[in-house]
């Protein structure tokens, strides 16, 4: 009896992990990348007193099921990774320091924060965005969430009176399953 009672529940152990692993072989993954401008006016310094720094912000949003591969698999996603962030800077119509910068990507999952000083805004530079902070690791857990989230970008810098993207280029890859995403 004990035999028959240990071959059952063997036998039933084996066949649980193998429907796991023959559900694991249906797993589709896909890059879900997304591209979003962040456009910077600094404005002119007003009075006769110049500032030493000068404040920017803005804003825009990203809807990750804009994505069409992500629409489709939508309810069967099992799991989102953020693989890189890569920040450029364009339409700079002057060349200035970043002196002190904040991105940050948020919506009710959470929060992806980084910090920048001294970076040189000029056309073609470039921003390092690293994962230093685990910063990549909130930003899966945010597209995870499916809803839509806010990139925002506010600073100083050392000139005035001028205007520049940063071009964020989010590089992603999605696994899910025809079979559901647990």
């Amino acid at each position: 009896m004990k035999m028959l009672f240990a071959t059952i529940l063997l036998s039933g152990l084996m066949l649980n992990t193998g429907c796991q692993k023959v559900k694991s072989l249906l797993d589709v993954k896909f890059n879900a990348n997304y591209t979003v401008n962040l456009n910077m006016t600094v404005p002119p310094a007003s009075g006769s007193v110049k500032n030493a720094l000068s404040a920017f912000s803005g804003s825009a949003s990203i809807d990750p099921t804009s994505n069409s591969e992500v629409s489709k698999y939508l309810h069967l996603i099992k799991s989102w990774t953020v693989n890189s962030i890569t920040g450029t800077f364009n339409n700079v119509t002057k060349e200035a320091v970043l002196q002190n910068g904040t991105l940050t990507f948020s919506n009710d999952a959470g929060t992806a924060t980084w910090t920048f000083t001294n970076v040189q805004i000029k056309n073609g530079g470039t921003v390092t965005i690293d994962n230093k902070n685990g910063q990549l690791d909130k930003l899966s857990t945010i597209l995870s969430s499916k809803k839509p989230f806010t990139v925002k970008l506010a600073g100083t810098t050392n000139k005035d009176g001028f205007s520049f993207t940063l071009s964020l280029e989010i590089n992603s890859t999605v696994i899910a399953n025809p079979l559901g995403a647990k």
